[in-house]
């Protein structure tokens, strides 16, 4: 299913000719296009657009393409990039993959092998901002617990016994089933599964006295 993730391209490309071609073959296909004569100009506008791929020239005058892959990382952008590189220029290329481009085509290309890697960009990207929404209401989640519910949570992430955790905690079992009633109903949780789950989702890390050993008698 498309999703306006996979709909949205940023060329940036020195040639003109380049970016007026493959905007029109882009366009033709469906996609929402943009395009951008310099690194600099795509960099200055960056913030304030939505996310998409970027169709990123390796070798302009200026900042090179490599150069604006790093300014992405830098500024933690969600945008994709698919790199266009020319004859000899291909080992820089495999380095910019490394770094995190999603695909890499050398020129002359065609514009279906452009469409699938920018339909692979656009899956990366559509996973990767599932997990981040994810991550951030697992986050909202634990962050309602109390300090002792998280203990216990914490205990429960560790596959450990309400009698252990109790011990680790220098409290009464009871109270740790009291705690873990409250946070399973603060997290929404209708199971172990679901609280452990949001607790990975969330990277909570057990700490302080749970962490102690202990003898599991």
């Amino acid at each position: 299913m498309d999703t306006p993730l996979t709909r949205t391209v940023y060329i940036v490309d020195d040639d003109a000719e380049v970016r007026s071609e493959l905007a029109e073959a882009l366009e033709l296909r469906g996609f929402a296009v943009h395009a951008f004569d310099s690194g600099e100009s795509f960099l200055a506008e960056q913030a304030a657009l939505p996310a998409g791929c970027l169709v990123l020239d390796l070798n302009m005058p200026g900042m090179s393409g490599m150069e604006v892959q790093q300014a992405l990382v830098d500024r933690a952008s969600l945008h994709k990039i698919v790199m266009l590189t020319g004859a000899g220029s291909v080992s820089t290329a495999v380095r910019a993959m490394h770094a995190g481009a999603i695909d890499f085509l050398e020129k002359p290309f065609h514009v279906d092998d452009l469409v699938r890697s920018i339909s692979s960009a656009a899956s990366r990207q559509f996973q990767e901002v599932q997990e981040d929404a994810r991550k951030r209401h697992a986050e909202e989640q634990i962050a309602r617990l109390s300090d002792r519910e998280r203990d216990v949570l914490c205990g429960m992430v560790l596959g450990l016994a309400n009698k252990i955790i109790a011990y680790r905690l220098g409290l009464s079992t009871r109270t740790v089933e009291a705690y873990r009633a409250q946070l399973m109903h603060k997290l929404g949780a209708k199971s172990l599964a679901e609280a452990v789950q949001l607790a990975m989702e969330s990277h909570l890390e057990p700490r302080g006295a749970i962490l102690r050993h202990s003898p599991e008698g």
